[in-house]
């Protein structure tokens, strides 16, 4: 009979043995779940806040198309390492020069979208019509910024760039008309091709006393004439 007593142990023991590694994996596991976080419910975007999402990718978009990209490394190396061979005087009699002459050259056809938004932005805000206000006297109509702003659109999605140039130069030659068909309202001032020479030389003291001697005379008619209304006839 004792003999299977110690048989009886050491399956107790083996038993106890089998049960600890699955509570410390009960362990390990426990924490692990319970360190997961919670989902938290997605919150819905104000109508503003979805406007200001628009304006900023938008503004993001104008400035990445604006910004250049970045060149690499390695074209930076290769073009480092390569030398440039200077050009032939065949070569460089035969280059069309420089800067042109022509009409069309004297109109701009490049355009800045986020300048023209900026532009018409702040046209329709307080400031820019306070500005309008103070300096044409009233509030003014802000459709020629946005025009400039939507035709910039416009020609940037325009692969061909002599269409694009073309097109951008044209708008800028219709813009000049109203100063080629008659002065307009901002010109107040005329360009001096000549410099003003004499402007402060002579006898200022002699001038003085004359500009006296004509505000006296001036005074004394004024003095004079409602005793003539006064005298009888």
């Amino acid at each position: 009979m004792g003999w299977w007593w110690p048989s009886s142990s050491s399956s107790n023991k083996n038993a106890q043995s089998d049960s600890l590694p699955t509570q410390k994996l009960d362990n390990l596991q426990q924490p692990s779940i319970s360190s997961q976080p919670e989902p938290t419910p997605s919150r819905q975007l104000t109508r503003e806040e979805k406007a200001d999402a628009e304006l900023r990718d938008f503004l993001k978009s104008l400035e990445s198309s604006a910004t250049p990209p970045p060149t690499s490394t390695s074209s930076q190396r290769q073009s480092s390492t390569t030398t440039t061979t200077p050009p032939s005087p065949d070569s460089t009699t035969q280059q069309e020069p420089p800067s042109s002459i022509a009409p069309d050259s004297l109109y701009p056809d490049t355009m800045s979208c986020r300048s023209a938004f900026d532009y018409a932005f702040f046209c329709q805000s307080f400031g820019g019509q306070w500005v309008n206000i103070y300096r044409y006297g009233e509030l003014r109509s802000c459709s020629e910024h946005w025009e400039n702003f939507w035709l910039c659109m416009k020609a940037r999605g325009i692969n061909d760039d002599n269409t694009r140039k073309e097109m951008i130069r044209n708008h800028y030659r219709k813009k000049a008309v109203k100063y080629k068909t008659g002065p307009s309202s901002e010109d107040v001032w005329e360009v001096r091709m000549e410099p003003l020479k004499d402007a402060f030389q002579g006898d200022l003291e002699k001038m003085e006393r004359e500009m006296q001697i004509a505000e006296q005379q001036q005074m004394q008619q004024m003095h004079e004439m409602p005793e003539r209304e006064a005298s009888p006839k």
